[in-house]
């Protein structure tokens, strides 16, 4: 990004912050090494994260179908650092969601830089019910990332609610839990970019779990 002569040092500061780059016809994409842009391409508009744990591009935008742009294709990818959501700490967060019923719990998996790896802490709970949990993140050690929000819903189903579309930021995979009282309960994932949210399959669906 070439900044103009006599521009709002505001304006520089955030283009910084979320540059906006054309998709090349022939060459790679720029490589970025941590943060976010955006990336103008022939098939839409693009978001592009990058972290410690996640490198994904996934399309926020259309652009008008015959409109001649001299960009390349962008094709969307998710790829996490750590591969897949471990299903045996899913497994344990369920049993602490179980034990709480009917009252909901909170949790997450948390990213261990360092050795790349997942590890699984419950939430202090402030005020808990059967239709709310509210809660306490502890702080974080040097090298860690909250990488996987993870809440349940105790004896209801698993679904987003407007109260969890509010609370939903940052970067982060957020997961939540219900029906916990059925052999398999249900669940709902999903990707949450600084607001916009992408969709992501149970990680249950190869083994035969319910959907919400």
């Amino acid at each position: 990004m070439v900044a103009e002569i006599g521009a709002d040092p505001r304006d520089i500061a955030l283009q910084q912050a979320c540059p906006c780059v054309s998709m090349p016809m022939f060459g790679p994409l720029p490589t970025l090494a941590c943060g976010q842009r955006m990336v103008l391409g022939r098939n839409g508009v693009f978001l592009q994260m990058r972290t410690p744990w996640l490198d994904c591009i996934t399309q926020v935008g259309q652009l008008a179908e015959r409109l001649p742009l001299p960009y390349g294709l962008v094709h969307e990818r998710i790829a996490f650092d750590f591969g897949a959501i471990p299903i045996r700490l899913l497994e344990d967060f369920i049993e602490l969601a179980r034990v709480a019923l009917p009252d909901e719990v909170a949790g997450a998996l948390i990213y261990d830089e360092r050795r790349r790896s997942l590890s699984l802490r419950r939430h202090a709970g402030l005020d808990v019910g059967r239709g709310h949990v509210h809660y306490r993140i502890d702080d974080l050690r040097e090298g860690e990332v909250l990488a996987v929000d993870l809440h349940s819903h105790g004896l209801h189903g698993a679904f987003w609610s407007a109260e969890d579309d509010r609370d939903d930021n940052g970067v982060r995979v957020c997961g939540v839990f219900g029906n916990l009282d059925r052999a398999r309960p249900t669940a709902r994932f999903r990707l949450v970019l600084n607001g916009h949210f992408v969709s992501l399959p149970n990680p249950w669906n190869s083994e035969g779990s319910e959907l919400a």
